[in-house]
């Protein structure tokens, strides 16, 4: 399977990324926070709106992930956040599970760090997505720190601060 990657600046790709992110986040999301949590989540990272206003003026970059030309994920990253890259967000849609895109995805954004001369990548997790932190942590992340974020409407995330030495 051929896997690349494209980056979305056009709006039918970010409608993609929106469609795909979805059903990913209520997946994810609903066992952990509940289905009105994620909705609002959703509405407030993933939505359309959302990812304009990232990509804007955010300084967000989003790359599809494409399996034999199929949407298949994506990527969404914020270079130079904090001297590191900082990986926001990486979903595999379930159907494409089991065909390597996040080993593909992470040998990607090492090659963008090291273009942009960054040696390390971090992300934040929610603490209770334990399949993440698994995944993560088989691509060499460490906990570095932890932070609760108080994101509105009573929502409140608790997340592990995870970085990776590129």
């Amino acid at each position: 399977m051929n896997i690349t990657f494209e980056r979305v600046t056009e709006p039918a790709q970010i409608e993609t990324v929106a469609r795909i992110a979805e059903p990913i986040w209520h997946a994810t999301y609903d066992p952990i926070n509940g289905v009105d949590s994620t909705n609002y989540m959703i509405e407030q990272f993933q939505s359309v709106p959302a990812i304009h206003r990232q990509l804007e003026s955010e300084g967000y970059v989003y790359y599809l992930m494409l399996a034999s030309g199929k949407a298949a994920g994506f990527i969404g990253l914020v270079p130079h956040k904090e001297g590191k890259m900082f990986l926001s967000k990486l979903y595999v849609a379930d159907e494409f599970h089991g065909m390597g895109l996040p080993h593909a995805a992470f040998d990607f954004i090492v090659k963008l760090c090291r273009a942009e001369k960054l040696d390390k990548i971090y992300l934040t997790v929610n603490k209770r997505n334990h399949h993440a932190i698994e995944v993560y942590k088989h691509f060499g992340f460490y906990e570095i720190d932890a932070v609760v974020t108080d994101i509105g409407c009573g929502f409140v995330m608790d997340d592990y601060i995870l970085q990776k030495d590129v």
